[in-house]
């Protein structure tokens, strides 16, 4: 059975993403409120879909926006590399390496999150089980550099 999305705030989001625009898939224990560490950008839409712990998964989230979307690369945290290999290979079997770019955590990945048209929590309490997808074609990848410009390191 094909997979579609039935949020329809995410379902709208996902519909009119343009190229390079991103949406950012958050773990749990995603801070997010005004009084996080790194408070999320009032302008980026926030959608929780976390039910119970655990659900719905990062794999969940992931796999259903990529077989949906029209998205042609991900950016992940130097610490899912390391910490979280499960998650971690859920992202190289969408993406290819070249699809695939490593940031620093702090603060490069939660400047780049603010950069995000949406933020979509899950339920995952998985080490890192985040990711931003960037919208996007099989053509030729919109270079980091152009993604990242403006970012502080």
């Amino acid at each position: 059975m094909k997979k579609r999305i039935l949020n329809p705030e995410l379902a709208a989001i996902v519909a009119t993403l343009r190229h390079g625009e991103m949406i950012f898939i958050a773990d749990a224990g995603s801070g997010t409120c005004a009084h996080a560490l790194y408070p999320l950008d009032e302008s980026v839409k926030y959608i929780d879909l976390g039910a119970v712990i655990g659900s719905p998964s990062f794999k969940d989230i992931i796999t259903t926006l990529v077989e949906c979307g029209d998205f042609e690369s991900a950016l992940i945290t130097e610490d899912m590399v390391e910490h979280n290999q499960d998650d971690y290979g859920v992202v190289t079997s969408l993406f290819d390496e070249e699809h695939i770019d490593i940031l620093h955590y702090i603060p490069e990945y939660y400047q780049m999150r603010d950069r995000c048209v949406a933020v979509v929590q899950t339920g995952d309490y998985g080490i890192h089980a985040q990711a931003i997808l960037v919208a996007g074609y099989s053509t030729n990848k919109i270079p980091m550099e152009w993604l990242k410009e403006g970012i502080k390191k």
